[in-house]
Formats: structure tokens, C-alpha cells, sequence
């Protein structure tokens, strides 16, 4: 029994909750991301909520570590007057942020989907950067529980966090940018490989590179199309598809152009 922890503490008292109860611990919490709580006011249901996990403070009043967004969309909601809440005692603030940040990191068994929206709710760094890179681009993640594909929705977090890491916020700003431009109505066009193959040209070729071109080439090019072109370059050449990608988009991007040509250049 080594490899499981039996100090769980007390169960949680579950109860309905007046939301007028209910604060937010500034001094742990991240600001609210406007837009998510907009999106599950879109798409609020009793199903999706699920419970608030919440301090008691001893005074009446509770503090919320996890379900912030979901809370302040009830609050705003006309129709809702009590939310369902799982009540924990804890001894000093510390504990309740680290209860905030670990409630989230001890689930399996979830997609990239689901593991980002967590991680907005706990505030981790990297999801809060991809959501900031996102944001700049106009884009967002495809809302958890949903399915509301849209061109300027991806779920495609693995690939942008390794794009990050690799070449930087702007690149993947500027590369989700293009896509959005490019194929307004594709709702599919924010997908993992386009958005790596641009993101590594456009830090590769910051000085030269512009986007505007860059959008104007792709404009009316069957996105599948290039997929395809991309697949068989690597079947010739080997390498992922990503890179295969990024072959064909120089090729593109360079034709005719006699000057500030781009490279493919270093992965990163």
C-alpha cells in the first residue's frame, strides 16, 4: 500500500449553494478568461456543470478553487439562484491554492481538450500561454463538452504547445493568423501539422517573411490539396508531415519571387 496516499482528510459535505455565498481568493486565482465564461453561458446546462469545489470559511461565505469560470457564468445566469458544491474545510489559504492547483493535476484519462480547460481552471502556466497565443490570433480552443468546430477553433494543443516551445509566441501567433485568413470557412484549418510547418517558417524567416504574401498564396488553395503534396514529399524524402508541410509552403510562398525569399530552415 505504499503507492497510495491514506491520509485523505475528511469527505466533502455536498450541498446547494445560495451563488451570492460564493467568492473568488484573488490572491491565488488567475483573472477571469472573459470568453470562457461567455462560452458556457452559451452553453449552459445542468449536465456540463458538474460541482464546485469550495472553502468553508466559517463565516457563512464560501471560496472557490475550482470551477471559478463556471461559477461567475451562474452568477451571471438569470435563472439560477443555488449551484451544487462540494464543501472542504482546510486550515490557511496556502492549503486551498494548493488544492486549487492539485484538484486538477490527479485526473487520467482525459483528452488534450479537456487537460487544457483544466488547466485554465488551475491556472498552469502553459495552458495559460497557449490560451494568451490563441487570444492574439483571434482563436480559441474548441469548448469542452461541445462540438463547435469553427475556423478559428482548434484542438490541436499538443501541437501548439511543441510549437511554442519550439519557435516562440509570435511564430505560432502569426501562424494561426495566416490559417484563420486563409481559410475563413474551414473549420478543420486549424489543425496541428499547419499550424507547426508555418510556425517554424515564420521564426525561421522573421526578417523577410510576410504574412500578407503568405495568406494571398494560400488563398483559394484547397488546404487538403497541399496535405496531399505535403504526403508525398515525405514519402519520397522521409522526414513528418509537418516538415513535408513546411517544404511545400516555401515552395509556394517563393514562386516568382526574385527577392527575401524564405528557407525552410532549423527545427527548432
Amino acid at each position: 500500500m505504499g503507492d497510495i496516499n491514506m491520509e485523505i482528510g475528511a469527505a466533502p459535505e455536498l450541498a446547494f449553494i445560495n451563488k451570492a455565498q460564493i467568492r473568488v481568493d484573488a490572491s491565488y486565482q488567475r483573472p477571469l478568461k472573459e470568453k470562457r465564461v461567455k462560452q458556457i453561458l452559451r452553453d449552459f446546462s445542468w449536465k456540463q456543470f458538474g460541482t464546485l469545489m469550495v472553502v468553508d470559511q466559517g463565516d457563512g461565505s464560501y471560496t472557490v478553487y475550482d470551477g471559478q469560470h463556471r461559477h461567475a457564468a451562474a452568477c451571471r445566469h438569470p435563472g439560477i439562484i443555488e449551484v451544487p458544491a462540494a464543501i472542504v474545510t482546510l486550515d490557511q489559504a496556502y492549503e486551498e491554492a494548493q488544492s486549487f492547483l492539485g484538484v486538477n493535476i490527479n485526473r487520467s484519462a482525459i483528452s488534450t481538450v479537456e487537460k487544457y480547460w483544466a488547466g485554465i481552471e488551475a491556472g498552469d502556466e502553459k495552458m495559460m500561454q497557449i490560451c494568451s497565443v490563441l487570444e492574439d490570433a483571434g482563436c480559441e480552443v474548441v469548448p469542452p463538452g461541445t462540438k463547435s468546430p469553427g475556423p478559428n477553433r482548434t484542438s490541436s494543443i499538443s501541437a501548439i504547445q511543441r510549437s511554442i516551445e519550439r519557435y516562440g509566441d509570435w511564430a505560432v501567433t502569426e501562424a494561426c493568423k495566416t490559417i484563420v485568413a486563409a481559410w475563413p470557412r474551414d473549420n478543420a484549418a486549424l489543425s496541428g501539422v499547419v499550424i507547426q510547418s508555418l510556425a517554424r517558417l515564420f521564426k525561421n524567416n522573421r526578417k523577410v517573411i510576410d504574412r500578407e504574401r503568405m495568406v494571398m498564396k494560400l488563398v483559394g488553395k484547397d488546404r487538403k490539396i497541399l496535405a496531399a503534396d505535403a504526403e508525398a514529399l515525405k514519402r519520397i524524402g522521409g522526414g513528418d508531415a509537418a516538415v513535408s508541410l513546411a517544404k511545400v509552403l516555401v515552395e509556394i510562398y517563393n514562386k516568382s519571387l526574385q527577392s527575401n525569399q524564405i528557407q525552410i530552415g532549423a527545427k527548432g
